[in-house]
């Protein structure tokens, strides 16, 4: 029975399947299309906000290096400076040597002077004068050492000073964004 209806009705079986499978391509191809059409659109919008995203951290690390580079520049310019502080209070250490060097003579040669003084004076008043000799060759010996005490200490502090000042520049130069 069933072939029967096949063989006399095979033209009108035929051409209804292939209609479908017309109507099937049609609307297939369609849907397909129309799916590309979504994913090209989609792929555009994400290409640009991609290409959006590149320039604007592009920006940023621009930004970024040339802060970099502002901070460093500061801080060779705090490093410059106080190199030239250190060298100025270095200068004035060494003017402050020679006169010290040449206060040293002066209570070197005060205090020769003081013991030829005493050696050529009666013994009843050199024993007198000696005591106010020696107290004068004390008082020499103190002076000398408070002079190279108190040029230490001021070396330090003006090293101390500088340093701590170029310091306090180059965190105040990188603390704040210009």
């Amino acid at each position: 029975m069933i072939p029967s209806i096949l063989k006399e009705n095979w033209k009108p079986i035929a051409l209804l399947l292939l209609a479908g499978l017309l109507l099937w391509g049609v609307h297939h191809n369609g849907y397909e299309s129309g799916q590309f059409d979504t994913n090209q659109a989609w792929n555009i919008k994400w290409a640009e906000r991609d290409g959006k995203d590149l320039l604007e951290l592009a920006g940023r690390q621009e930004q970024a290096r040339a802060e970099e580079q502002r901070r460093q520049n500061e801080i060779n310019q705090v490093t410059a400076d106080a190199q030239t502080q250190l060298d100025k209070a270095r200068l004035d250490a060494a003017n402050a040597q020679s006169a010290a060097d040449k206060l040293q003579l002066t209570i070197a040669n005060i205090r020769r002077q003081l013991a030829a003084s005493e050696t050529s004076k009666l013994s009843a008043i050199a024993n007198a004068s000696a005591t106010r000799a020696n107290s004068g060759i004390l008082l020499a010996d103190v002076l000398s050492k408070s002079v190279e005490r108190n040029q230490q200490l001021a070396t330090t502090a003006d090293e101390w000073r500088v340093n701590s000042l170029a310091c306090e520049r180059s965190y105040d130069s990188i603390s704040t964004a210009k």
